[in-house]
């Protein structure tokens, strides 16, 4: 989930603070439909990591359906530094090969969505990961499900089904041949989409969709024939639907996280800037300073600079008002065209803002966490009791170009 929470306790002041929002979830479980799932960080699925140089026979899914990578060919260890010298992977060198069942209840699908995270050592013409077995035929009937990453002429290759016609995706890879890559492969005929993804970025797609056969099930690195492969896994997930745009989002954010975090921090991570500022209250313009018995306008302009979209009502403001400040709940302009306490203005954020639902007050004196903690009732007129004032705003809160902003204003007495 991709959210923001700004609490401020700064008054009287001019102050820009950056926070950084990001969206992931904590596991591919959180998404519905998984089928698959191996992951180097926990090879044997129970917290209990194999010796550094072990030969692996296994790989355990943490779907939960048991379909289990088996070792078929060569040998495949575990490196606990493998990626980049940093995160554990599973290293497969030529003729290496690991294979497991088809994990969708079927023979054919047309609907499913692939992610996984691997490296090369060489430049092979690789058949790196395939969901229907050995099999490299172009016949759509029972032809390949398979993803060449690179192929030996350094494109990306993506075949859904068959090969090597409209049911193909390709483009030459931007990246090093070596480096860390978190590949996404979405094939849906219901839906005539068909895309190829590269760390978090679309790299190609059409609008076709194939119903794949998958009867040979999961295979994972080398062939015996001339499709080669040799490098390093870290994890594969799958799931037996197409997934929505921001549900892609949430998976390659958690993947990238754990095998990518500078590709994370620019691909999900949303740049947002938070200014606050206090001017005194003098509508007729006859000098009136910032002293005891006068009003100050508050006002807090929250900016999306870049990065990912913040989530659905995920917007959550909180401003802690001290003692010496009475919050003015009333006409905010008084004989002006306001009626409402407070102001929103929304200037290209997407954000909607309903006073009754999205507004709310605390009188405790601990920062509120959500829209939950902000239950008080003000009192009419000026209220010594409210500790702070919530905002929660309705809507995903998007970058556009330049930026997108709104910002909230709010009367306030000095004591």
């Amino acid at each position: 989930m991709t959210y923001f929470k700004f609490i401020s306790a700064l008054v009287f002041s001019l102050f820009g603070l950056c926070n950084l929002a990001w969206g992931q979830i904590n596991t591919p479980t959180e998404v519905a439909d998984l089928v698959f799932w191996v992951d180097a960080t926990d090879v044997n699925a129970n917290g209990v990591q194999p010796a550094n140089g072990a030969v692996i026979t296994t790989w355990a899914d943490k779907s939960g359906f048991g379909n289990n990578l088996s070792r078929t060919a060569g040998t495949i260890t575990f490196e606990a530094t493998g990626f980049d010298g940093v995160n554990p992977g599973l290293r497969f060198p030529l003729v290496a090969d690991m294979d497991g069942p088809n994990p969708f209840s079927g023979n054919f699908q047309n609907q499913m969505t692939v992610f996984f995270v691997n490296s090369n050592v060489t430049l092979t013409n690789n058949f790196s990961l395939s969901l229907n077995g050995h099999n490299t035929g172009a016949n759509i009937a029972n032809g390949r499900f398979s993803f060449h990453t690179p192929w030996i002429n350094n494109n990306v290759f993506f075949d859904a089904g068959a090969c090597c016609g409209t049911t193909r995706l390709r483009n030459p890879t931007p990246n090093g041949l070596t480096e860390t890559t978190l590949y996404t492969g979405l094939n849906d005929e219901v839906g005539n989409s068909q895309l190829l993804r590269l760390d978090g970025t679309l790299l190609v797609s059409d609008t076709t969709g194939h119903n794949a056969n998958v009867s040979g099930g999961i295979h994972v690195g080398d062939l015996p024939s001339a499709q080669r492969y040799n490098g390093r896994f870290a994890e594969i997930i799958i799931y037996k639907r197409a997934l929505n745009p921001s549900e892609i989002m949430d998976v390659e954010c958690y993947l990238l996280n754990k095998w990518k975090p500078t590709v994370f921090q620019t691909i999900c991570q949303a740049n947002i800037a938070a200014q606050k500022t206090v001017e005194t209250w003098d509508p007729q313009s006859i000098g009136l300073y910032s002293t005891p018995g006068n009003d100050v306008l508050y006002k807090i302009t929250v900016t999306h600079l870049g990065g990912a979209t913040l989530d659905n009502n995920s917007v959550f403001l909180a401003d802690s008002l001290p003692r010496e400040i009475m919050f003015f709940n009333g006409d905010i302009d008084d004989v002006g065209p306001e009626t409402q306490p407070v102001i929103f203005t929304n200037n290209g954020s997407s954000l909607s803002f309903d006073i009754l639902s999205d507004l709310g007050f605390s009188n405790v004196s601990s920062p509120p966490d959500d829209m939950s903690d902000c239950s008080y009732a003000p009192l009419v007129g000026y209220d010594p009791n409210v500790r702070y004032i919530c905002f929660n705003p309705a809507g995903n809160f998007a970058s556009t170009q330049p930026t997108s902003s709104f910002e909230v204003s709010f009367r306030a007495q000095i004591k």
